[in-house]
């Protein structure tokens, strides 16, 4: 960080408890992978694993892709085979009339 950022975040420390604490307390570093926790609206709770891949486009341009999987024999593979099954379904339909499915 620049010497902006950090005056700003001591003043902000010295003025707010409540940001102190909440800056105090964060947990922010370069994630190579793990576990995620998602709420999904007809699915319901997904637990899964992710795994960053870079894709180098350059000597200075990397590009991310994130992959998310369940663990296998778990109630959250069932969810996710569910949600692709919906999408692979929905995706034949548009394709069959043409329009999207609304």
């Amino acid at each position: 960080m620049c010497s902006s950022q950090w005056l700003l975040i001591g003043e902000l420390c010295t003025m707010s408890a409540e940001f102190r604490t909440r800056w105090a307390a964060h947990d922010v570093r370069i994630h190579h992978g793990g576990v995620k926790q998602f709420q999904h609206p007809d699915a319901g709770p997904l637990e899964l694993v992710y795994q960053p891949l870079h894709l180098p486009l350059s000597s200075r341009e990397v590009h991310s892709l994130t992959i998310y999987t369940a663990e296998p024999g778990t109630p959250d593979e069932d969810r996710l085979k569910l949600l692709a099954g919906w999408a692979a379904t929905r995706t034949q339909e548009t394709s069959s009339t043409g329009e999207p499915d609304h």
